[in-house]
């Protein structure tokens, strides 16, 4: 697997501010991590399995294009 880190120079708050708290910065990082192994599992048994990569590539793209929040911010 790649170690490439996919983290932003800076997390942007909604009014535009860089975030600056470490233990903030360190959870999202962390949860970034933690999603990209978990694709990259997910890709990897799909490609063990015989799926065509494409494929398995215009799922993943969907699932995050297709992502929302309930939240109001």
């Amino acid at each position: 697997m790649k170690n490439k880190k996919n983290y932003p120079v800076f997390w942007q708050s909604t009014d535009n501010k860089k975030i600056a708290c470490k233990e903030k910065i360190k959870i999202l990082n962390n949860n970034i991590d933690e999603l990209k192994e978990l694709i990259n599992q997910i890709y990897d048994e799909a490609i063990l399995m015989g799926v065509k990569k494409k494929q398995i590539e215009e799922i993943i793209n969907n699932i995050t294009n297709d992502l929302y929040t309930d939240l109001d911010v």
